[in-house]
């Protein structure tokens, strides 16, 4: 738990709003926090969840001045508009992923960023398995890095304001980068609107990386999945994530919390290239709930606030980096080629 109290304003109260709730009850901060949002929907079950009326409005105005930082879980169109006067006000922001919709408006932002602690909301480096895996990979027990194999997809709702790529894919783009250490070299990507919307409901994603290892991500709102959904009720939901090395492997199901240490190598016998398989570790059982994650997210901007830890997710790397691998990838998809980054 957190101790010191803040003053916490934050824009937006979608699906995921209760979620956001729950975690910064868990920080023992929910005392502070103030909800904007111009829905009458979403700001009654802010209200149906317990949060005082005279919290919960519809102007940012309300509660600016007072907010110590402010958490932006505005739709992605939105996001320049709502941080644009946020950034100029010097107030330190949480934005949740991806930070902008187009690669202009993400250095439009990056441009505005002062001394304020700004953190871009990638949702799995908080979660407790994919930093274990990050410690394997730093640690150099899964070796030099070969490959990343990511999916996330299920039936579910297609969003009526973003695709899967925004919405899906980013999640694991990220969290390849983050164990790589640094963006892809080139991407190649195809994607398809089979519902006629606008945007993607299906993407196959490569992202080549300056050692020569490669990540290859499928996502899709078409496909099968393996799981009942844990935060939208009525979807189902694979997500899966694999990273390889010339000396083992792990593999995270993220809806059963499920973590494999694969302890391999291949070496040469008798001519042949033969697995070396030193044994399989399951080092996590316990199950890891949303709110926990949000929290741990939370928890790790508070600390960059304060100065206590570098920010988990920066505005180089994971608003404006990010912004150049996402437009790379729809550019690769409408000219049907391998795009340079």
């Amino acid at each position: 738990m957190v101790s010191l109290a803040r003053n916490i304003l934050q824009i937006g109260f979608g699906n995921f709003g209760p979620t956001h709730l729950a975690a910064w009850r868990a920080l023992g901060l929910a005392d502070g926090l103030h909800v904007v949002d111009p829905g009458d929907g979403a700001r009654q079950r802010c209200r149906d969840l317990g949060l005082p009326a005279d919290r919960v409005g519809g102007e940012v105005a309300a509660f600016l001045e007072q907010a110590d930082l402010v958490v932006v879980l505005a739709p992605t169109d939105r996001h320049f508009e709502v941080c644009e006067p946020l950034l100029k006000a010097s107030k330190h922001l949480f934005i949740e992923k991806p930070m902008t919709a187009t690669l202009a408006e993400a250095e439009g932002l990056a441009a505005l960023c002062g001394d304020q602690t700004v953190q871009v909301g990638f949702y799995f480096r908080a979660h407790p398995l994919a930093q274990r895996v990050k410690r394997e990979v730093d640690s150099g027990a899964l070796g030099e890095l070969r490959y990343v194999s990511a999916r996330f997809h299920g039936f579910k709702r297609a969003r009526g304001d973003s695709g899967v790529v925004g919405n899906d894919a980013v999640h694991f783009i990220d969290q390849a980068n983050w164990m790589m250490s640094g963006l892809p070299v080139a991407v190649d990507a195809v994607t398809r609107d089979h519902f006629g919307r606008g945007y993607d409901d299906l993407a196959l994603i490569r992202l080549f990386y300056p050692s020569g290892a490669i990540a290859n991500i499928e996502v899709g709102c078409i496909q099968p999945g393996r799981w009942n959904d844990n935060i939208v009720p009525g979807s189902t939901q694979t997500k899966e994530f694999v990273v390889a090395g010339s000396e083992g492997a792990a593999e995270i199901d993220y809806q059963t919390s499920e973590l494999r240490l694969h302890r391999v190598r291949h070496e040469l016998i008798d001519g042949l290239w033969r697995p070396n398989n030193r044994g399989v570790e399951l080092p996590h059982e316990a199950i890891v709930e949303p709110f926990e994650v949000v929290a741990g997210e939370f928890a790790a901007f508070l600390d960059a606030v304060d100065g206590k830890a570098p920010v988990l997710a920066g505005v180089e790397e994971c608003g404006v980096g990010m912004a150049r691998v996402m437009d790379a990838i729809h550019r690769s998809a409408k000219q049907e080629k391998r795009i340079a980054l």
